[in-house]
C-alpha cells in the first residue's frame, strides 16, 4: 500500500536535506530563506496544531480537496492537528525525491510553481497551484524516480502531512486515501503524455454538446461513455467538459479524481496553464475538465469564461464534448451556439415530452440551430416504457438518430466498481449505444479526414 512502502521521505530546502517529520523552525531558518509558521513546527505524526484558530482553516483546506473531502469531520480534524506548516520564501525551491508519495503537501497561502521531472531531468509537468490546492507528488509504487520541485513565486505557507501523520490521522480510511493519491499521480503522468500528443497535432477542434431537458435521463452516462469510446480511437485528443450545473458527475462516472475546474482556473495567473492543469485523464486517454467543483462556483461560469475555456480546449484537442446536463444557463448557451452537433438525450416518458418539445423549439426558433446539427437519442432508462420510438418521433416531429435500449443496473454497477460501463461490460446496451454514437459523431464530423 502506498503509505506503507517508505518510511522517511526527505525534502531539500535550499540545498540541505531534512526529514519532514523532524523539521523544525531552527533548522529551516538556517537554510537560505526557508522558514515556518510560528516558533516551532511539531512532527506531523504528533499533535502540532490544537488551537481552533489553526485547526479550522486547515480542515477547510482538506475539505476543498477531492481526496479528503468525503472523510468524516473527526478524521479531518485529526489530520489538521497533525499538519506541519512550512514557510517557503519567494525564490526558494523545495525539492522532493522519487519516494515522495508518503508526503502530502498543500499550498495554504501565497504563490508557488510546481514542476515534476523524470530521472533524466526531463520536464513532465508544470503547474501553478492556487491556495488550498493539493500538490501532486510521485507515488512510490511506480518504481521510477521522479523529482517534484515547489518554487516560491511569493512568500508562501505549505501545509505538510508525512507518513506517520497520515496513518495516525486516517485510521481505517487509509486505504481510500492511498488509492486516491495513486490515481492523482497516474493522472499527472497521463497529462504529461497528453501534452506531448496535443503539441504535435494542434488544431481547432469541433464541439459536440450533450443535453437533456429532464434530469435522470442518463445524459451524463451516455456523454462519458461516448467520449471514452472516441478517446480509444483518438487517445489524449478528446476532452469532455462537464458543464452540468450545479453538480457534475463526469469525474465520478469516469473514476478520476477532479483536482481543478474552469471556474478555479479563472481566479489568478495564466488561465491557459491553469486550465490545462485542471484536466484529468482517464486510462482510456479521455480528458475530463469540470466546470465547477463546488456549488458556489456556478456564478463564475459566465458566457465569457466558457468561451475562453472552449477556445483553449479546442486549440489543444481533436474533439471537445460538453455535458450540459439539463442546464440552459449562460455557459450552456454559449456551448450550444458553437456546437457542430447537439446531442439531445430523451427518455420515452410522458413527463419528458413537454420539456423536450419546449427545448427543441428554443434550439430551432430562438437559437437557430438547424435540424442537421441535432441528433436525438432515445434512451430507454426503464423497462416497458409507455412510448415507443415511433410515438416519440411523432410527438417531437423529429427522427431519432439512435436508440439505447434498457440496460438494467449495469451503468450504476460499473460506477460502483470504479469503471466505465464501456470497459466493464462492452456488450451492454449503453456500451453499444456509446460506440454507435461515437461512430456517428466521427463520421459526420469527418474526424478521420
Amino acid at each position: 500500500m502506498l503509505l506503507k512502502l517508505y518510511r522517511q521521505p526527505r525534502v531539500d530546502l535550499g540545498g540541505r536535506w531534512y526529514i519532514i517529520d523532524v523539521l523544525n523552525a531552527r533548522e529551516v531558518r538556517e537554510g537560505p530563506g526557508a522558514g515556518e509558521e510560528g516558533a516551532q513546527v511539531a512532527a506531523s505524526g504528533g499533535l502540532g496544531a490544537d488551537l481552533p484558530s489553526l485547526v479550522q482553516p486547515r480542515v477547510r483546506v482538506l475539505e476543498m480537496s477531492s481526496v479528503f473531502a468525503e472523510l468524516s469531520d473527526r478524521v479531518l480534524r485529526a489530520l489538521a492537528r497533525r499538519m506541519q506548516a512550512v514557510h517557503l520564501a519567494s525564490g526558494d525551491t523545495l525539492r522532493l525525491g522519487g519516494k515522495g508519495g508518503d508526503v502530502v503537501i498543500f499550498l495554504a497561502s501565497g504563490a508557488a510553481e510546481q514542476t515534476i521531472t523524470d530521472e533524466a531531468g526531463k520536464l513532465l509537468l508544470s503547474t501553478r497551484p492556487a491556495p488550498g490546492d493539493l500538490l501532486i507528488l510521485p507515488a512510490p509504487r511506480t518504481g521510477d524516480r521522479y523529482v517534484t520541485s515547489i518554487k516560491g513565486i511569493a512568500d508562501s505557507i505549505l501545509l505538510t502531512l508525512d507518513r506517520d501523520g497520515l496513518l495516525d490521522g486516517l485510521g481505517q480510511d487509509v486505504d481510500q486515501v492511498a488509492i486516491a493519491l495513486d490515481k492523482l499521480w497516474e493522472q499527472q503522468v497521463a497529462a504529461a503524455a497528453a501534452t506531448q500528443t496535443q503539441a504535435a497535432s494542434r488544431s481547432a477542434a469541433p464541439v459536440v454538446a450533450f443535453f437533456s431537458a429532464k434530469g435522470g435521463s442518463g445524459v451524463s452516462t451516455l456523454a462519458v461513455n461516448t467520449a471514452a469510446a472516441l478517446a480509444i480511437r483518438y487517445p489524449h485528443q478528446v476532452l469532455l467538459m462537464d458543464l452540468s450545473a450545479p453538480f457534475g458527475h463526469a469525474a465520478l462516472f469516469a473514476d478520476v479524481v477532479a483536482t481543478g475546474s474552469i471556474a478555479g482556473a479563472s481566479k489568478s495567473g495564466d488561465f491557459e496553464k491553469n486550465l490545462r492543469g485542471a484536466i484529468v485523464y482517464h486510462k482510456t486517454g479521455l480528458g475530463v475538465l469540470p466546470g465547477t467543483l463546488r456549488p458556489e462556483q456556478v456564478d463564475l461560469m459566465t458566457a465569457d469564461l466558457t468561451a475562453r475555456a472552449l477556445d483553449v480546449a479546442a486549440s489543444w484537442h481533436r474533439l471537445v464534448l460538453a455535458d450540459l446536463g439539463t442546464s440552459l444557463g449562460e455557459a450552456a448557451l454559449i456551448v450550444i451556439e458553437r456546437a457542430e452537433r447537439l446531442i439531445v438525450v430523451i427518455p420515452p416518458e410522458m413527463a419528458a415530452m413537454t420539456d423536450a418539445r419546449r427545448s427543441l423549439a428554443v434550439f430551432r426558433d430562438i437559437m437557430n440551430v438547424p435540424d442537421n446539427r441535432l441528433e436525438l437519442v432515445l434512451n430507454q432508462r426503464v423497462p416497458g416504457a409507455p412510448l415507443d420510438r415511433g410515438a416519440v418521433e411523432s410527438i417531437l416531429g423529429h427522427k431519432m438518430s439512435l436508440t439505447v435500449n434498457f440496460d438494467d443496473t449495469r451503468p450504476e454497477d460499473a460506477t460502483l466498481a470504479g469503471s466505465l460501463v464501456l470497459q466493464r461490460d462492452p456488450s451492454s446496451q449503453v456500451s453499444r449505444g456509446a460506440n454507435e454514437l461515437a461512430r456517428l459523431i466521427a463520421g459526420k464530423l469527418k474526424l478521420d479526414g
